[in-house]
């Protein structure tokens, strides 16, 4: 299968020429466009004039020394008067958020769900998000270049079974996409009745990012995944269905990055746990997957493997979970950090280096908590790891902690009361 798959993804293009530039954390979430990416946390269970979880984020903004704690920007739905915040809204939630620039002007741009199908784009400017925003009808948004035009495209669920909308940019500051494509993805397997769409990626490397499903059978809390399907970036936004990835490839995470700089991106999945029912350990064990674009080689990484710089055993269901990428050396290869829980000990981040022999536990290391993301907040062209963890927000780089604060450090304003479950960092 896997000479078959080769053959379909590489009729897609000849992949990068060896003088492709350098892949290193840009300042994908510069909302001013002063350099320095800022970091955008949220809290999904607060409280915003009286209305429960309706949520909130908050953005620190980047410097020579890092993210800073003073002024934060705080952004609720009431904020950008486009209808008012409701109950359960979950406004700036880090499951459904990503920063972008998708009008093209140089400053990344925040996009956020709130309810159950719409979605803010609050618009960056010199002075950050201002709370000027566009109100568009969808879901779930993922951002990528689907065209290879050079303009940030926006990928959203429809609300409609196995429905998307390909809205290609460059976009209006009324949201207004330059052209909009709706795509079927009824998973072409009977098997599979839900099609999930997962990540954006250029695993063909043609220059178009390619869309990463998830085919999916139906469990009782939420579509459980089952295999991932590629489909291919395409000049029209007319994205077409490839080969479903090797057997056994797919994860309840996905995620992708150039970790071996060959010019293709590789798709990392993460699968600690399945929701069947109960919470259970897959079949095959939790664990990291790694695909490799161009190749399609895969690996993975299991509590067993040698080299990582947490020791087992781990707590069931909890090994790879919530993968992240980043260059955290600014050495061109992007890194991944995924989290697991010891048996014996609290919850870690793991951080393995990419090379250009792929993922490596070679100079892995970990720091304590949850769930992470990478950012250059330091213009540094080498990204922080920001940990959510049990003392708050943690910002790391190299091997020492440069902040730590909790979301009472912050000046949230009265509108806002504090829910239950704290801070998390936005990907």
């Amino acid at each position: 299968m896997g000479a078959v798959l080769l053959l379909l993804l590489s009729a897609c293009g000849s992949g990068a020429s060896e003088e492709s530039p350098a892949r290193h954390p840009g300042v994908r979430s510069d909302f001013d466009g002063d350099g320095y990416g800022d970091l955008v946390v949220g809290d999904t269970t607060a409280t915003v004039n009286g209305k429960y979880a309706a949520g909130f984020a908050a953005v620190l903004r980047g410097s020579a020394r890092g993210p800073r704690l003073e002024g934060p920007r705080v952004v609720t739905q009431n904020d950008l008067g486009l209808g008012k915040a409701g109950e359960g809204g979950a406004f700036g939630s880090p499951d459904t958020s990503v920063t972008a620039d998708l009008d093209g002007d140089g400053r990344a741009d925040f996009v956020t769900q709130a309810g159950r199908k719409t979605v803010f784009v609050v618009w960056g400017s010199d002075q950050g998000l201002t709370g000027t925003a566009a109100r568009l009808t969808g879901s779930a948004p993922l951002t990528g270049d689907v065209d290879g035009d050079g303009h940030t495209d926006l990928v959203v669920g429809t609300g409609e079974d196995n429905a998307v909308r390909i809205l290609l940019g460059p976009f209006s500051r009324q949201g207004t996409p330059r052209r909009s494509v709706s795509l079927d993805l009824t998973p072409s397997d009977p098997e599979y009745p839900v099609a999930v769409p997962a990540a954006l990626g250029d695993v063909t490397g043609d220059g178009k990012d390619d869309l990463l499903v998830s085919w999916s059978i139906l469990a009782d809390y939420a579509p459980v995944a089952r295999a991932t399907v590629v489909y291919r970036g395409a000049a029209d936004g007319k994205l077409v269905e490839g080969p479903r990835l090797e057997d056994g490839f797919y994860g309840s995470t996905l995620t992708t990055a150039d970790v071996n700089h060959d010019g293709y991106a590789d798709v990392v999945a993460g699968l600690p746990c399945e929701m069947l029912g109960d919470s259970m350990v897959p079949v095959g064990g939790s664990r990291l997957m790694i695909l490799y674009g161009g190749t399609l080689k895969t690996s993975r990484v299991t509590g067993d493997t040698t080299g990582l710089p947490v020791k087992g055993p781990f707590m069931p269901c909890t090994f790879g979970g919530a993968p992240a990428a980043g260059d955290v050396d600014g050495d061109g290869y992007p890194d991944v950090a995924f989290s697991v829980v010891p048996r014996t000990g609290p919850e870690e981040v793991i951080l393995l280096r990419g090379s250009a022999g792929g993922l490596t536990t070679e100079g892995a290391r970990a720091v304590p908590g949850g769930s992470a993301v990478l950012l250059d907040s330091y213009g540094s062209r080498a990204a922080e790891l920001v940990v959510r963890g049990r003392e708050g927000i943690q910002v790391w780089r190299g091997g020492s902690r440069l902040l730590s604060f909790k979301e009472t450090d912050l000046d949230l304003g009265p509108e806002i009361a504090r829910g239950g479950h704290g801070l998390s960092p936005v990907r």
